[in-house]
């Protein structure tokens, strides 16, 4: 395949980054968008479900709940307050690896707001009255999930894929777990993770790096502990293949669904390779699984396949749904698409169609400030730090001859694990 010339969207190119770090080693990136007067300040830190040990099951979570309750300086409620003052949005995520905290605001407000949200993060109260309160929030939170029959299928599938490692539990943690934290063992959970050395800083939008930069070296930010930095903390992962079924109350559809452990989010070049694969398989309707499973038998009503980038090992998750009845047919047709694909390599126009649905994809995601930080904060934090159009740059090293040899047969249908889900 001849290399394909990177696409510049609406006149645009790849965002600049820029790289600085603090007195304490935190790592800082700073992308600068011309067109937004829109400043997103973000915390990466390396504290997400993968850490927890086995009695604090469903601790990192709760602790990105308990960290929005108050922090030595605020009171319960005064940062939300300041922060909408200024014209700003927050939140929050927690993941298997890492927990995300976030904050929009317009630029004049970026310095101001980025000391309120790292008072907040750094040092939270941990009042005894508010983790009790919280405690009941994500009790309902976790009963919630556990009523809703799409997430109890997506997390038996984990569970029984990646069997004992952490990867395959709840991040939300179970009933038991939940009734057993103490607020002194989400202290000591904070103390433990919450530092210089599982910390990175991103910046996007409208930000001048070089003085905003010159103010965060005066910050409490800048002098924070370090504490150990994120080593391992779980071999690597791997699946046991099999075929599992399952019966779900008011389950609307069936569904087939399945999971392969891919390499981990380091190896940068092989996930780019992967997400390519992904796109010649699911993305649009000339798509191998689509063409053959939605248009051509009306097999499938919806077909997704998602790659869940890790640092223990990545995972690809694939679900298609169906009606009752034809799930037998599914079961049987399914997986022989997927053998029929890895038995030669993609044509040039096929691979030329993904490429460019790629290329969209990517460019216009590192157009908005929030696209472009959520896909650094993560490379900062691991120490992958590639520039923002590595993806685009890794694409054109993927031909048809190596996709087909180094990649596809990740895909195969006998290393994944199966998941058949029925209505009860």
């Amino acid at each position: 395949m001849a290399r394909l010339k990177l696409p510049c969207l609406n006149g645009a190119t790849t965002p600049p980054l820029h790289r600085h770090s603090l007195a304490n080693g935190i790592p800082v990136g700073y992308i600068p968008l011309a067109d937004t007067r829109l400043t997103c300040l973000n915390l990466w830190i390396a504290a997400g479900s993968r850490w927890e040990t086995a009695t604090e099951m469903g601790l990192a979570h709760f602790l990105e709940h308990m960290v929005f309750k108050g922090s030595c300086h605020l009171a319960e409620g005064e940062f939300d307050w300041r922060i909408e003052t200024l014209g700003g949005t927050s939140n929050a995520a927690t993941g298997l690896d890492d927990v995300h905290f976030q904050v929009s605001c317009p630029a004049g407000a970026a310095m101001e707001a980025l000391e309120l949200l790292t008072d907040l993060v750094l040092f939270p109260s941990f009042q005894e009255k508010a983790f009790a309160l919280e405690r009941l929030v994500v009790q309902e939170e976790l009963k919630q999930a556990l009523d809703q029959p799409d997430e109890v299928a997506y997390q038996t599938l984990l569970r029984r894929a990646c069997g004992s490692h952490s990867y395959g539990r709840s991040i939300l943690g179970t009933p038991a777990s939940l009734d057993a934290l103490t607020v002194n063992t989400m202290a000591a959970f904070h103390r433990r993770l919450y530092g210089a050395g599982r910390l990175a800083v991103v910046v996007s939008g409208a930000v001048v790096p070089e003085g905003f930069h010159e103010d965060l070296r005066s910050s409490p930010l800048s002098h924070w502990a370090p504490v150990s930095p994120p080593q391992g903390g779980q071999p690597r992962l791997h699946i046991q293949p099999g075929h599992d079924h399952l019966t779900v109350k008011r389950l609307e559809c069936a569904r087939l669904m399945a999971c392969w452990a891919m390499p981990p989010a380091a190896e940068r070049t092989v996930l780019t390779g992967l997400e390519l694969a992904i796109c010649l398989l699911t993305e649009g309707r000339c798509s191998w699984l689509m063409s053959r499973l939605r248009e051509e038998l009306a097999l499938v009503d919806e077909l997704d396949l998602e790659l869940i980038p890790l640092e223990a090992g990545s995972l690809a998750i694939l679900e298609g749904r169906c009606a009752p009845a034809r799930l037998h047919q599914l079961e049987r047709l399914l997986p022989q698409c997927l053998t029929d694909w890895l038995r030669q390599p993609p044509q040039p126009h096929v691979l030329q169609r993904a490429c460019r649905q790629m290329m969209t994809r990517v460019s216009f995601g590192l157009e908005s400030a929030g696209g472009a930080a959520a896909y650094m904060g993560p490379s900062l934090l691991w120490g992958h730090g590639p520039p923002l159009d590595a993806q685009l740059m890794d694409l054109q090293t993927w031909t048809a001859a190596p996709l087909h040899t180094r990649v596809m047969p990740l895909f195969a249908p006998q290393r994944a694990r199966w998941l058949s889900v029925m209505p009860g």
